[in-house]
């Protein structure tokens, strides 16, 4: 399957999405905010890449476009009109709403990796 970086700040949702992707079959990462990032993408060398949008520690658009080309899923709050216009504008592949239903994501994952290795 695919391997995926989560950036994802918040331990209740990172663990969520880390149980259910790798419960699909696929290579999961987490890092828990902005500071690990690149390292990660560098050393993982993930197909997709999901990205909290809200994270502490970070610039999201800087957090971004470090990470282009590489695929990447923004998720923001669904109380935050402004994020998925400014997140696509900067390269984001799509944007999920929090909260969403795991199996939501990783229909997502899955759609947006299809040449990844199976």
């Amino acid at each position: 399957m695919a391997r995926v970086l989560v950036v994802e700040d918040e331990p209740n949702i990172g663990s969520i999405i880390v149980f259910k992707l790798e419960r699909e079959g696929h290579e999961v990462r987490w890092e828990r905010g902005a500071a690990g990032v690149r390292h990660a993408a560098a050393s993982t060398q993930p197909d997709l890449v999901l990205l909290d949008w809200s994270l502490p520690d970070g610039n999201p658009i800087e957090v971004l476009t470090a990470l282009l080309p590489i695929p990447t899923v923004v998720m923001t709050e669904f109380r935050d009109t402004a994020a998925p216009p400014q997140a696509l504008a900067a390269g984001a592949r799509a944007t999920v709403e929090k909260p969403f239903k795991p199996t939501q994501l990783a229909r997502l994952v899955t759609q947006l990796t299809p040449t990844a290795a199976r």
